[in-house]
């Protein structure tokens, strides 16, 4: 046993003395420098393999960490998990050479500050000033503005080499200091002119400061191009950039100062240059793909959606992966193009990068939700953009006041259209009118509360307000068009005209313009009215049924509008049917007519000729409307032939009507009427009628709207004997309850359901009052801008001599322009 302690002992002391130690250190040295030579001969895979092996053994070995370095980088293999080798570098003894490798993998793997960290450990251990060159240059990429600049300015030109130089040069590029990369990139040429590198970043330096004639004159007379053959074309798309900015600025600025499409000249005149050096491209796909990004760019602030999006599919890329300013150009393209959803993913994305979201991004994408009908999101998102916007502007010059972020300002105007775009067009008016009680001089907010005014029926008031602007300079594009579209709203068809012709010269390419001038142009076209009813009613008294409308009725109302001419004129033709079934046979009445209709000025005329399709009972019919102001309005008309009952007109009787009616209106969410009717029927009979009611909308949401209508009848007749049901006095009182939801909806298409249902009471002389009852519900469908279809079925209960009718019902109707 003590003999093979000693034995032990001695292969313990063997292992751990010096001269083992030397030899290990030997072998792994040896089997470095074999992993070199295996890498260098081309076998990358396992060289790099043999030095993590060695790595994994000897963790903290200098050369080995410097040698994997070195070869991965050379070899472009360096990978992020690679960079835990780094945690174990002893910077007193590691080798110089991997030195520049370190801060090049990492710079290549995008770990810019990191980068610099290392660059600085080594400027503290060498006090070498290239150190401080790439400190400047990996905070400027980093976007670490003032330490870049911090770092550019301790370095002592004199001790740098003319490559170094031109990095500098870079460095102040990439910081926007085009007036010191020049001089940088001056002083690198002037201790080695020859230097093709030198020369490129002198070239490069040139274009930052826009002296594109001076940069083709040094490529031509230095022959650059056969060296560097893409330069003369990184020329030209960095010139084309430039001035594409500042074809979009003198647009903002001409348009600010209502110089309507002239506003585009300038950047029109770049989208021709591009086109036509098109095709003068290299195959180069990273010159390609430059240039058509600025193109869309450009096509984009043209508002040509479609071309913006043709020139990105020239790019063999997904739009995702392309740079922010590029996928922003592709979502309004979208969005303009009636494709919200695939906006929205584009919008969305922008999200994501940093210091580029601002107002613009977050109202394209807040406009992508609403078109989808996402509302709720919508909603949320403008809660979140109140967090997210800059508030106010700091100047750092002393005695100025902060002022309000341009962002806050659109931002505030957006927070009230979303109320109106939930239909809450109540708190939009009031949010703008307390708004403007702040900055009354906001010309944006004097329009949005005039637009919402005109959604709220009240269009003169609209008007009002916006005479308010009248005399300020330069004319604001908003305010023309809301003039326009009140002028329309008013009927004010010659001042509608001549302002959308003038908005289709200044802003052709808006959107509410268009819809305008096609609503013009619809006035043209001949249009067609149709609504039809159909019944079945029962009873327990038949006679009952043959004092009503019979066991079932039809009635069919057409009409058929020519276009308008003079501006204020339309014929149009009729044709009423009306037929019911009674127990002692069918009875109908067809009649046919022709018109003449006037409309100006929220004032309206009709007078229209009638007769029975079989030639008898010729009538007159004329009609007088006038709204008085954004709440009144009155009406009157006369018809010698008015719709009798169905028994009178079989028994040869004819009768007259005379009407006077009155509404008001708050809002569109509050309204009230009521009418006076007298038909003189020569049976001897004369039947008077008033009606009133009131409407009050008591709930509102994006997609649904309700409201509750108080209604009264009261009706009288004459004491005659008459085969038509004739009470000598009767009156009614309901309460009907109706809910509009906007089941779908995409632009000018949408399907809506309506749900109505009433209740009350009726009484008639000589009969207890009883119970009525009526439940509705119907289709609305808007096909296209000028087709519309409508059809519903209801079911009533009314009580008529004691005795009550139920009746259900169905009605159909369109309405279209041909």
């Amino acid at each position: 046993m003590n003999y093979k302690k000693s034995i032990w002992a001695i292969c313990i002391l063997a292992s751990t003395s010096p001269m083992t130690l030397v030899k290990a250190a030997d072998n792994i040295d040896q089997l470095r420098e074999e992993s070199v030579v295996l890498i260098r001969s081309g076998e990358v895979e396992q060289g790099l393999k043999q030095l993590r092996n060695l790595l994994a053994q000897q963790p903290k070995n200098q050369k080995v960490i410097a040698d994997y370095i070195v070869s991965a980088y050379a070899q472009q293999k360096l990978t992020a998990s690679d960079l835990s080798y780094l945690q174990n570098i002893n910077v007193q003894s590691f080798p110089e050479y991997a030195w520049l490798s370190v801060v090049k993998g990492q710079r290549d793997l995008k770990q810019f500050v990191a980068a610099a960290k290392w660059a600085d450990i080594f400027y503290q251990q060498s006090q070498q000033q290239q150190w401080l060159v790439w400190q400047g240059v990996l905070n400027a990429e980093a976007g670490q503005t003032a330490v870049a600049k911090q770092k550019l300015a301790q370095i002592k030109k004199d001790q740098l080499s003319p490559d170094y130089l031109a990095q500098m040069s870079y460095a102040y590029r990439v910081l926007n200091m085009p007036v010191e990369a020049l001089e940088i990139a001056q002083d690198a040429l002037s201790k080695q002119a020859l230097n093709i590198d030198i020369q490129e970043q002198y070239v490069l330096a040139l274009m930052a400061n826009s002296d594109y004639v001076q940069v083709e004159q040094y490529i031509n007379s230095h022959n650059l191009s056969a060296s560097r053959p893409n330069l003369i074309h990184s020329v030209k798309l960095n010139e084309f950039s430039q001035r594409i900015q500042n074809a979009i600025q003198s647009q903002r600025m001409l348009t600010y100062r209502d110089q309507g499409m002239s506003a585009y000249n300038k950047l029109d005149q770049v989208i021709a240059d591009m086109q036509r050096y098109e095709t003068k491209l290299p195959e180069d796909q990273a010159i390609r793909s430059k240039f058509y990004y600025d193109y869309s760019y450009a096509l984009n602030a043209r508002q040509a959606s479609k071309q913006t999006l043709a020139a990105l599919e020239k790019v063999n890329q997904p739009i995702l992966e392309m740079p922010a300013y590029v996928r922003h150009a592709a979502a309004d393209s979208y969005l303009k193009l009636r494709q919200p959803k695939k906006a929205e993913v584009y919008y969305r994305s922008l999200l994501l990068e940093k210091n580029y979201p601002n107002y613009d991004v977050y109202a394209g994408l807040y406009y992508s939700l609403v078109e989808q009908e996402k509302f709720k999101q919508a909603d949320q998102l403008i809660v979140q953009m109140d967090h997210l916007l800059p508030t106010f502007i700091y100047s750092a010059a002393k005695g100025v006041n902060r002022t309000t972020h341009d962002d806050r300002l659109e931002y505030l105007g957006l927070k009230g259209l979303n109320y109106a775009y939930r239909n809450e067009h109540a708190k939009a008016e009031k949010y703008f009118e307390q708004l403007l009680a702040q900055a009354p001089n906001n010309v944006s907010y004097q329009n949005n509360l005039a637009l919402v005014q005109r959604w709220r029926e009240k269009p003169e008031l609209s008007e009002t307000n916006l005479s308010q602007l009248n005399g300020v300079e330069p004319i604001d594009q908003a305010t023309r068009i809301n003039h326009m579209q009140n002028s329309q709203a008013l009927s004010n068809i010659q001042d509608w005209k001549a302002q959308n012709a003038d908005l289709m010269q200044r802003a052709p390419l808006d959107t509410g313009v268009q819809l305008s001038q096609k609503e013009l142009n619809d006035r043209n076209r001949a249009t067609i009215q149709h609504q039809t009813t159909f019944s079945k009613s029962k009873s327990d008294s038949r006679d009952l049924l043959g004092q009503l409308k019979g066991s079932r009725e039809r009635d069919h109302q057409t009409r058929l509008n020519s276009p308008w001419f003079s501006d204020n004129y339309r014929a149009y033709a009729t044709h009423n049917y009306r037929w019911s079934d009674f127990d002692d046979g069918e009875v109908d009445d067809s009649r046919i007519g022709l018109g003449l209709e006037w409309a100006s000025k929220r004032k309206h005329a009709s007078i229209a000729i009638s007769q029975a399709t079989d030639g008898d009972r010729l009538g007159a019919e004329l009609e007088w409307s006038h709204w008085l102001n954004d709440h009144w309005n009155y009406h009157v008309g006369y018809n010698s032939q008015a719709n009798i009952p169905l028994q009178a007109v079989k028994d040869g009787f004819e009768g007259k009507s005379y009407a006077v009616g009155v509404d008001w209106q708050q809002n569109e969410s509050r309204k009230a009427g009521a009418t006076y009717q007298l038909t003189d029927i020569d049976d001897g009979n004369t039947r008077q009628e008033a009606a009133a009611y009131f409407m009050q909308q008591v709930f509102q949401a994006p997609h649904h709207i309700t409201q509750a209508t108080l209604r009264g009848y009261y009706g009288q007749n004459d004491d005659i004997e008459a085969d038509y049901f004739n009470p000598e006095s009767n009156y009614s009182l309901e309460v009907a309850l109706a809910h509009d939801w906007m089941t779908w909806r995409n632009y000018d298409r949408h399907f809506s359901q309506h749900f109505e249902a009433s209740v009350g009471t009726y009484k008639q002389t000589d009969f207890s009052a009883k119970a009525i009852y009526n439940f509705y519900y119907q289709h609305d469908w808007q096909l296209s801008r000028t087709w519309k279809l409508n059809y519903g079925i209801g079911w009533g209960v009314h009580p008529y001599d004691g005795d009550s009718e139920e009746r259900t019902y169905g009605v159909i109707g369109f309405e279209g322009r041909f």
